[in-house]
């Protein structure tokens, strides 16, 4: 994992967005699925939540060739509205993160570095939030 990368995850992330709470879910989902690092791709399960308050997502890597296989959780996201046609993402800091099952892995965070690496690229080509520049994804 990249410093950079490691940086981000032990600190976590708490990024303002411009775009509705209703919206955010189907936004994610589009840009996950666009989303790998090496052989695995990512998919979004919900966790905990409240109904239009806030989201506790988690984030799973799969190999897509392995068919059948459980998803490996990584870690979570977390999203709350912050007034009209705003939202903040949260990655909430790697101390604080519990990502359930047996199969958890973390593979030094690479995955998950990657992933959100990824996911603030994309906010930022859509001009959702800004950045100075592209985040190194590997």
């Amino acid at each position: 994992m990249s410093s950079f990368a490691m940086f981000l995850l032990e600190g976590g992330v708490d990024v303002a967005v411009a775009v509705d709470f209703e919206r955010v879910a189907s936004l994610l989902e589009e840009e996950t699925a666009q989303y790998s690092c090496g052989e695995y791709i990512y998919k979004i399960r919900a966790g905990k939540g409240t109904i239009g308050r806030r989201w506790d997502l988690v984030i799973n890597a799969m190999d897509p060739n392995m068919e059948g296989q459980p998803l490996f959780p990584l870690g979570r996201i977390v999203i709350e509205p912050d007034g009209e046609g705003m939202v903040n993402i949260k990655v909430p800091p790697r101390t604080e993160q519990t990502v359930h099952g047996e199969d958890a892995a973390d593979w030094d965070g690479r995955l998950f570095g990657s992933y959100v690496s990824q996911l603030l690229n994309s906010l930022h080509s859509r001009q959702l939030v800004d950045l100075p520049g592209a985040l190194p994804t590997s």
